[in-house]
């Protein structure tokens, strides 16, 4: 039953964890700190009234490596926590006061000025368990309180909080922002930002908008946050629940260590975010919702849905944080459909799926629901985000629009303000559909893997002979009961769709109608599995001209395999496909065929498309083909000072891997050019790093000297495994891995994993043991765990460095997607 723990994913020492249990209810937390923005240290003293549930209960509190300088009651402390010891019985209600004061290492961030900022930022970050660094707190999602935070900071700086601003007190060098959070929330919600910040304000029906934006950015700002009222409003109305609060702010912060985070009507965004028009709209004006490159509208929408999941109900622990994440994931997925079509939705469903399978093929692969686990940071992965979207799709396509909405609408009010499982979900659903969803929790949240269809088929004797069997391994549920569509297309251009019921290993249907053209399994892509597919070449071609995206995509995947030059005059023919992500889909599967004849469709059909995505995805896969003939080619997009930011960065990376004479001298040109978070500079970097030149090493080295920009910085780490175990790479990556940034140690920690050197060995367990982020420790982990697998191969060592080579392509991907999202 390998299924109920998955694979690779809970290490030898892991036991189950569970909710915390609490002796105690919170009332309300008043908080009033003051803050050294220069010196990073923060004190004052918090206050909580309480009532006990037993006799005697002690009222315990997580604080980290603070100085305690007193309590209303007799206390103990721990250096990590407080049991405060008052005399009292069940139902009594007191309250309890603690002063203190902190230099946290984590939860509260100070940000020193650089080159583009003046003055000190300062932001905090939660979740998961970090808040405890910076207040004595009950640090859980199952516990939830309403509070009032007041915040001393020393004029210009502003002082944002969650909640209604109620007061500002004028302390003469200082100011005293007075928040109040009315409604009851988890405590990692709770959130502050401190900063020279410009507010910028606008009504959404009733909702007070504000954008916090730092002033060292200009009208930048804009391009990210022009659909927010759009979203909120469609959210409210999708979900049946108006938004339920009074106000939504979104603050931008420099060094953030995610993408964004939804804390309660305070959402803090990477700087990051912020992108000028040529980013967003390269080769038209704005906005472009048909020709878009970089989009803010994914993390506005991913934060703003967890305003109704993971903040208005939230997980009770972390076990079950498929209720914030992928709930979030799925309902941004939802504002693209509203906004851009059926096919932009499917496509990125699609992509969710795939993006999932990297994680579940190179790493590991764990039920979506599972309370096997160390650091409550692992659980925040592939699986809680992008598979746990795909999975509500499915279960939307199950129910129908109507019973759907209905169970959401149904949890959102039931649970309102609460701390709820997967469970509470499930029983919702039931409730609103009238159907039993046992089976489909079972198979899809508390089981590892996904469903793997095989599919052939064959025609003789006048009947159609169509042959599904499931071929999923030992980690995924035995045998799923899948309710597919198979849609026939047959020779005199009839169609027609079957259901088929695949609840067994292997399903045979016959059909007596004529011959099919084509035959497309599952059209809508109503339903999350792997297919693979036995279909004939001239059918495959044939399904390249159907009406519905998914099958398109299949038939890319089949020409793909093939590779024959008919398959790639196809692939090159999708090139112009009517949807821009077939015709992606299309490039990457040429560049993966890689023949000259690939390359020279690739580069003819170049100047053709004008989706920029589509033209990132051609000079990506002119990379992936490593023919010398397409250089040239991307030289010059590399220099066009009209092409987009990303089209150039995926060229100066291709240019690198295509090993050119003049790929030196062009790449190095190419790190002047400015771009959106230096993109076509990085890029420029990783395409150095391919050439492995010692000229090109000091250059990476360079880049990754702490007088950098931080996403050049951690570019240039991860790529100096490209170089090798040479000795001033492993000490470079052994210094960084203990570098102040996280973005940069996590870097370090990845460039380990290919250069799968044993002398990293030590560093790698230390940061395993040490690390203050639990993803840092994770990884490293996972990396030593590698190295050591490496040490006893020995004659496989080739083999596990093309895996390696996989899995690390897979963390680039996902530091991106990093940077892009949430986390």
């Amino acid at each position: 039953m390998k299924y109920v723990v998955g694979r690779d994913f809970a290490f030898p020492e892991y036991l189950p964890r569970y909710p915390r249990e609490y002796g105690f209810d919170v009332l309300y937390m008043w908080l009033d700190i003051s803050i050294d923005v220069h010196s990073g240290v923060v004190e004052g003293a918090v206050r909580y009234r309480v009532r006990a549930r037993k006799d005697g209960v002690p009222v315990v509190l997580d604080a980290v490596e603070m100085e305690v300088r007193g309590a209303s009651h007799d206390y103990y402390y721990d250096g990590e926590k407080i049991e405060i010891r008052p005399s009292w019985k069940k139902g009594d209600e007191i309250e309890v006061q603690i002063s203190y004061r902190a230099k946290p290492r984590a939860g509260m961030y100070f940000i020193k000025p650089d080159k583009t900022r003046r003055g000190v930022y300062v932001w905090t970050q939660g979740e998961t368990e970090y808040n405890r660094y910076w207040v004595p707190l009950p640090d859980s999602p199952n516990i939830k309180f309403p509070w009032r935070v007041a915040v001393t900071v020393p004029k210009p700086y502003v002082a944002g909080s969650n909640g209604v601003l109620v007061e500002v007190r004028n302390g003469g060098d200082r100011n005293t922002y007075v928040w109040e959070m009315r409604h009851p929330m988890s405590p990692y919600l709770l959130a502050i930002a401190i900063g020279e910040y410009e507010v910028h304000k606008e009504d959404c029906g009733g909702v007070v908008l504000e954008y916090y934006i730092p002033k060292y950015i200009d009208d930048r700002w804009r391009f990210s946050f022009y659909n927010t009222c759009k979203i909120m409003k469609f959210f409210s109305e999708y979900l049946g629940v108006p938004y339920p609060y009074e106000r939504y702010a979104q603050v931008v912060v420099p060094e953030f260590i995610y993408g964004g985070m939804e804390n309660t009507t305070f959402t803090i965004l990477t700087d990051w975010t912020i992108h000028d028009k040529h980013a967003h709209c390269p080769y038209t004006g704005f906005p472009c919702p048909e020709h878009e490159d970089f989009s803010s509208d994914p993390l506005v929408a991913h934060e703003m849905a967890h305003m109704w999941f993971g903040d208005l109900v939230t997980a009770k622990d972390w076990a079950h944080i498929a209720i914030n994440e992928s709930f979030a994931t799925f309902i941004e997925d939802l504002w693209t459909e509203a906004s851009k079509g059926r096919d932009e939705y499917l496509y990125e469903i699609y992509t969710n799926f795939k993006t999932y399978l990297g994680e579940y093929t190179r790493r590991y692969s764990r039920p979506i629901v599972t309370n096997l686990y160390k650091i409550p940071d692992e659980v925040f992965d592939r699986h809680a985000y992008e598979k746990g979207s795909v999975v509500l799709h499915m279960l939307r396509s199950l129910l129908g629009e109507e019973s759907f909405r209905k169970g959401l609408k149904l949890f959102l009010e039931r649970h309102r303000y609460k701390a709820v499982d997967m469970e509470d979900l499930r029983k919702a659903f039931e409730e609103a559909s009238g159907r039993d969803l046992e089976w489909f929790w079972k198979q899809f949240w508390y089981s590892a893997g996904h469903p793997v269809v095989k599919v052939s088929w064959s025609y003789s004797d006048g009947a159609l002979k169509l042959q599904l069997r499931q071929a999923q391994g030992e980690d995924s549920y035995p045998v799923y009961a899948l309710p597919l569509e198979v849609k026939i297309v047959y020779e005199d251009g009839r169609k027609e769709v079957r259901e088929v019921l695949l609840n067994e290993k292997e399903v045979t249907l016959y059909v007596q109608g004529g011959k099919p053209r084509y035959i497309c399994v599952d059209p809508r892509f109503k339903l999350m599995k792997s297919l693979d597919l036995g279909y004939p070449l001239e059918s495959a071609v044939a399904m390249l001209e159907d009406e519905d995206m998914y099958c398109r995509l299949q038939a890319v995947e089949v020409l793909k395999k093939n590779g024959s030059p008919k398959a790639v005059d196809a692939l090159a023919k999708a090139l112009g496909d009517k949807f821009w992500g077939v015709a992606a889909e299309a490039a990457r599967a040429l560049g993966e065929i890689g023949t000259g004849a690939a390359v020279a469709k690739l580069v003819e059909s170049y100047r053709i498309v004008s989706h920029p995505r589509v033209r990132r995805a051609i000079v990506e896969a002119l990379g992936s083909a490593k023919r010398k003939e397409a250089a040239e080619f991307l030289d010059m997009v590399l220099h066009d000072a009209g092409e987009s930011y990303y089209v150039r960065s995926e060229a100066a990376r291709s240019l690198g891997r295509v090993k050119w004479e003049f790929a030196e001298y062009s790449l190095k040109k190419a790190l002047e050019y400015p771009s959106h978070v230096d993109v076509i500079k990085r890029g420029a970097l990783e395409g150095l790093a391919e050439l492995g030149t010692d000229e090109a090493l000091k250059i990476v080295l360079r880049h990754a000297e702490p007088d950098m920009p931080t996403p050049v910085r951690a570019t240039a780490v991860q790529s100096l495994a490209k170089f090798g175990p040479r000795k001033e790479v492993v000490d470079a990556v052994r210094m960084y891995m203990r570098d102040e940034n996280f973005r940069v140690r996590f870097a370090a920690v990845t460039a380990a994993l290919e250069l799968l050197e044993p002398k990293l060995l030590p560093d790698l367990q230390e940061r395993a043991e040490q690390d203050i982020d639990g993803r840092v420790r994770r990884v490293a982990r996972e990396v030593a765990e590698k190295i050591k697998k490496f040490m006893e191969r020995g004659t496989e060592y080739q083999k596990l460095r093309e895996e390696v080579e996989k899995l690390r392509e897979e963390y680039r991907k996902l530091a991106d997607r990093v940077a892009r999202l949430e986390r």
